[in-house]
């Protein structure tokens, strides 16, 4: 069993290259780079899932455990337990049945398994939710020391944001979402001969959005205005004045001639009113909806074309 030491690795990777993610690693023992500072993007498990259609159950072999040690504490994890904190660590937290069909395509105990030991370990901490009217839903999110193991080992590309914890009880059915909707979206892009290189959630977004608008205070309306679609424009998004509109999550992705582009995506829900879902659709992001809301949103937009069904819960 290969040991790692992750403070050593953190002294190292200043001094190294920092390896994408599509070239992860070969070696049980080898070290990721940091990527803290910057929900996916893409992950070296993307590359094998592109090859497979995420309803197939089939078996993958298991994996070597490497041991890594932090701050006193010896974690042993295989590869696709470090991948799949990696995938809940970019969205914060994922739906676990979704969680076995997409990273895991279809293996539950295989995936069963990984969460075991994961929450053995302190890394990740699973809650079921019940809602009135609805089956409980098992959800997924990374603890603080899951946070700093994947920052740290994952091989993510460094300006990936991770999340842990869950955070605003009445959002958490919607937040869960996201992932099916990113998988949605990234299929659609391999598709096209893209390559998903990086997710960047709402939090995310807003907090550069906000740091651009109060930057942006002293400046007279016309320079102001000026300024916000500047900022809004090297963020792929729109801006309407000093409001600039910001999705649920945009993927940055690498086309098939070598240009990066994004692609922003929202998830509808019948709860919104309709001059909301109009302003959503009318800031150019592609919409999505759950199955059994889908034509409620289509009618309200007044355009089939612009939503894509996301698979029911």
């Amino acid at each position: 069993m290969a040991r790692w030491d992750i403070l050593d690795a953190i002294k190292r990777r200043e001094a190294e290259p920092s390896p994408s993610r599509e070239e992860p690693p070969t070696k049980s023992n080898s070290a990721g780079p940091s990527v803290g500072r910057g929900g996916s993007d893409a992950s070296a498990s993307e590359i094998e899932r592109s090859k497979h259609s995420p309803e197939v159950g089939d078996r993958r072999p298991r994996e070597r455990r490497t041991q890594y040690q932090d701050r006193g504490r010896i974690y042993s994890l295989r590869r696709s337990e470090m991948e799949a904190m990696a995938d809940i660590g970019r969205f914060r937290t994922v739906d676990v049945q979704d969680l076995a069909r997409f990273a895991y395509r279809g293996d539950q105990a295989h995936m069963r398994q990984d969460l075991e030991n994961l929450r053995a370990q302190g890394l990740v901490e699973e809650k079921t939710f019940f809602h009135a009217h609805q089956s409980e839903r098992k959800l997924v999110t990374l603890t603080r020391e899951g946070h700093w193991m994947v920052q740290v080992a994952s091989g993510l590309r460094e300006e990936q944001k991770l999340y842990h914890g869950f955070v605003k009880p009445r959002e958490l059915d919607h937040d869960a979402d996201l992932y099916k909707v990113y998988q949605k979206a990234a299929t659609e892009v391999r598709e096209r001969g893209g390559k998903p290189l990086r997710v960047r959630l709402d939090f995310e977004l807003k907090q550069e959005i906000n740091r651009a608008k109060e930057a942006a205070r002293k400046l007279s309306g016309e320079e102001r205005a000026r300024f916000l679609r500047a900022v809004a424009e090297e963020n792929g998004l729109r801006s309407e004045g000093s409001s600039i509109h910001l999705p649920d999550i945009q993927i940055e992705y690498e086309t098939r001639d070598g240009r990066i582009e994004r692609e922003n995506l929202e998830l509808l829900s019948q709860n919104y009113r309709e001059d909301g879902m109009r302003t959503k659709a009318s800031a150019g992001f592609k919409i999505y909806a759950r199955a059994g809301e889908a034509s409620r949103i289509r009618r309200a937009l007044n355009d089939t074309g612009l939503v894509g069904e996301v698979l029911s819960v």
